[in-house]
């Protein structure tokens, strides 16, 4: 799979407002407790599998946390979670919704490059990584498989989410002009993350038409 659409875009190729233009569109930029509590329910997949895979109240590393939907989902679930995104003002809303939607919980927020991890997050420093929906703007096989290795130096676990090739996904992302690499569910565990330990890899095809279909991946160290 390496190249066959190797294109020069990375996660910091759409600017800012084109991001927060997909999450107003999809209506995930301003977050309450009731849409992050029907976030768990609808992700259950992803979930499930982070409360299977990492003990409760572990330390969370969220990558590309956009507003919080994950970071703060997974803090309602008893972990302590840091979300790490590169646009300041996206971190900004992310503080602000976690201050909305779960003030109780043991969440932070801070901008940073995922890019250079060794400025945020220590070898070992965390139980997990997680992330949704990020792996899929790396430009080529090659590149996500290098990213990952760097995450295991940080975490012994990451699980994240990527959308795969359906109708559905296609139309959802003709809506704007984000590059992302579009793979069935088959090539991203057979050919993208080729020699790296796949523990649990499962397809979460969402009946919602506004919510992409996913496969959602384990992996250890």
């Amino acid at each position: 799979m390496d190249g066959m659409l190797s294109l020069t875009a990375n996660l910091s190729a759409a600017p800012d407002d084109c991001w927060i233009q997909v999450f107003r569109q999809r209506g995930v930029w301003c977050l309450t407790r009731g849409i992050i509590d029907r976030w768990v329910a609808r992700n259950a997949v992803f979930f499930d599998m982070l409360c299977r895979h990492v003990p409760h109240g572990g330390r969370v590393l969220e990558l590309g946390c956009g507003p919080g939907r994950h970071a703060i989902s997974a803090a309602t679930l008893g972990y302590s979670v840091l979300g790490l995104d590169v646009e300041p003002s996206i971190i900004a809303q992310a503080k602000a919704n976690a201050r909305a939607a779960a003030p109780e919980c043991a969440i932070a927020f801070q901008t940073g490059d995922l890019f250079d991890l060794d400025a945020v997050a220590p070898p070992n420093s965390f139980d997990a990584i997680t992330h949704g929906g990020v792996m899929e703007h790396f430009d080529s096989a090659g590149s996500i498989r290098e990213s990952l290795h760097t995450q295991l130096h940080v975490a012994p676990v990451i699980i994240f989410d990527v959308p795969i090739d359906t109708a559905k996904n296609r139309v959802l992302f003709a809506r704007d002009d984000i590059f992302r690499q579009l793979w069935t569910a088959d090539e991203w565990v057979h050919d993208a993350l080729a020699g790296l330990d796949v523990i649990e890899a499962r397809t979460d095809l969402h009946p919602d038409p506004n919510m992409t279909d996913d496969l959602v991946v384990c992996l250890y160290a």
